[in-house]
């Protein structure tokens, strides 16, 4: 069996992008824990979007076999009103 050649930790990093460095003035770049609150946001107006699409949805449904019903019921009295 072939050894593998041992690789250092320097090799085990990944480099930073230059453009993502250009802002930072001194420390570390550190990962937050909790997701952006922008991101939290759009996820809450999304939800609320998509609960009104389907109450719209629910009531054209509901809608829709009720003026079926009114427009045959008024069919059927202009016949009988003959």
């Amino acid at each position: 069996m072939a050894k593998h050649p041992k690789t250092s930790d320097a090799d085990s990093l990944e480099s930073i992008d230059l453009a993502a460095l250009e802002t930072v003035t001194g420390g570390r770049i550190s990962r937050s824990s909790q997701p952006d609150p922008a991101v939290l946001a759009g996820i809450k107006q999304l939800g609320e979007l998509i609960a009104a699409v389907g109450q719209q949805m629910v009531q054209a449904k509901q809608q829709g076999p009720a003026q079926m019903m009114q427009m045959m019921q008024q069919m059927m009295q202009m016949r009988g009103g003959r």
